[in-house]
């Protein structure tokens, strides 16, 4: 984390970021898993001392607390504590300004990324499951024919 400077940012700031993120993340995985910029979003941007841009975490601020994601770094920056820095700073703001909780979600199959998130404090609290569906035939067979999806 030497040398790296994280601080809060506006929108403007975080948008060639996120553009990155979309990009990867469309490579990877065929569409961005977390929209690049929330709605409502709060953003910290980390970069290093002459101030080139290395990461950026985003969060939505509701009653219950702060939900972050997405959380990134740039390829040339990783490994660098910058996810770390991001993730601290956040924590330190949410302890400084009260929130109640501050919520990340990880890929069950991302092991590193889970080992990451433990070793800063960060326990999961509940599991969200999911379904893909291969086919619009693969639903219509195991529908129920006398259920209305309606209701």
């Amino acid at each position: 984390m030497d040398g790296i400077k994280v601080r809060r940012a506006r929108i403007e700031e975080i948008r060639p970021l996120a553009a990155e993120y979309k990009r990867e993340q469309e490579v990877d995985y065929g569409a961005p898993t977390d929209p690049p910029l929330p709605q409502g979003g709060i953003f910290w941007l980390a970069a290093d001392p002459d101030g080139t841009p290395l990461g950026y975490a985003a969060g939505t601020l509701r009653q219950s607390g702060c939900t972050i994601g997405p959380v990134f770094t740039r390829p040339t920056a990783r490994r660098r504590g910058v996810g770390e820095a991001l993730l601290t700073t956040i924590q330190q703001w949410a302890e400084d300004t009260r929130v109640p909780v501050v919520e990340i979600s990880v890929a069950d199959s991302n092991r590193t990324g889970r080992h990451f998130l433990e070793s800063l404090g960060y326990e999961p609290r509940r599991v969200l499951m999911s379904l893909v569906p291969t086919s619009r035939r693969t639903l219509e067979s195991v529908a129920d024919p006398d259920v209305d999806p309606a209701n």
